[in-house]
């Protein structure tokens, strides 16, 4: 007999088969049960994921640059780095008070009181403090001062210099108190230029000896020379005193001209341009009474133009006073100076 039908004729008989309808039902519910509740605690648990990811989304969407915070260099705080920094600022209208001040225009001339306003302001608004009262002499907006030019005319002198017959050395634009030719062996030193701008003044040492077919004769001999001027184109011939050999020397004056000296700061360096060993010479002559150079106290100098003044042949008219101490009393100061109190 089939095992199934007698397990069922049991059941029926002995009034069992409710019980198992119940087993059968609960075995075929439980399963599904627990698949439909599976799919629950799976959605359940996705749910936050999902909200999560979405959050995150939506943060990043939100985000947003502030243009309009301040982006000022303070600890803590950010700044956008794309955004330009340092950019210049747009020029600020003059108000309506500024434009008033006796009828001044934004770029300014004076207000009223005597204070000047305005003139070369920068683009921010603010004014340079100005020396003066009013507008006289102001600079024009945005335009640039130029150095002043000076109204002095400043000494050359070229020439040349050697024995006869051989080739002459030309020393040009010379500085005053040069010593010719050297500093080692100085026969004469170039003083300066008169205030005729056309004669120049050399000092001899007490070798040199004039010879008569020069163009010039030397103050007070030619034998006796201690001045000699000269002008342009004149040809000076000398010999020395105790040379065996007889050299005849020649000095030829190529050209002494005034020529403006440019700014202020390039006139006064001009001025001030001088030879060192020169005025050494001349002035350690006169210190220590040597005969050499004798006729440099016979010239005063003016600083201010460079330009040499004859000293009077009776000085300052002080009977007792000495031939330096008359000069000394003169305006200017000694030749031998490259500038005043020198």
């Amino acid at each position: 007999m089939n095992p199934v039908k007698n397990l069922v004729r049991d059941l029926v008989e002995r009034r069992l088969w409710p019980v198992a309808l119940l087993l059968v039902v609960a075995a075929v519910a439980v399963p599904v049960y627990l698949g439909r509740s599976s799919k629950d605690t799976s959605t359940d648990e996705s749910t936050p994921v999902q909200n999560a990811q979405a959050g995150a989304k939506a943060s990043k969407a939100a985000v947003s640059l502030d243009e309009t915070t301040d982006e000022s260099d303070g600890v803590g705080k950010a700044r956008n780095p794309f955004k330009q920094r340092h950019q210049p600022k747009a020029p600020k209208e003059d108000t309506p008070s500024s434009s008033k001040s006796d009828g001044s225009s934004p770029s300014g001339s004076s207000s009223s009181g005597g204070a000047s306003s305005g003139a070369g302001s920068s683009p921010g608004g603010a004014t340079p403090p100005t020396g003066g009262t009013g507008t006289s002499g102001s600079t024009p907006s945005g335009t640039t001062g130029t150095t002043p030019k000076s109204n002095v005319d400043v000494s050359h002198v070229s020439l040349r210099l050697g024995p006869v017959g051989a080739d002459l050395k030309t020393y040009k634009d010379l500085a005053r108190l040069s010593p010719l030719p050297s500093a080692e062996t100085p026969l004469f030193v170039f003083t300066g230029v008169l205030k005729d701008g056309k004669t120049a003044v050399l000092l001899p040492n007490s070798t040199v000896m004039i010879s008569p077919e020069s163009d010039v004769s030397c103050k007070p001999s030619n034998k006796s020379c201690q001045k000699l001027e000269v002008r342009q184109d004149d040809t000076v011939f000398f010999t020395l005193a105790g040379d065996a050999t007889g050299t005849q020397y020649q000095l030829e004056v190529l050209s002494v001209r005034m020529k403006s000296g440019g700014s202020t700061k390039a006139t006064a360096a001009a001025l001030q341009r001088h030879s060192n060993a020169g005025a050494a010479t001349l002035r350690d002559a006169h210190v220590y009474g040597s005969s050499e150079y004798k006729g440099a106290a016979d010239y005063r100098l003016d600083p201010e133009t460079g330009l040499l003044t004859r000293v009077p042949e009776h000085g300052t008219g002080a009977v007792a006073a000495s031939a330096g101490d008359a000069a000394a009393a003169l305006p200017g100061v000694a030749v031998w100076h490259w500038r005043a109190g020198s």
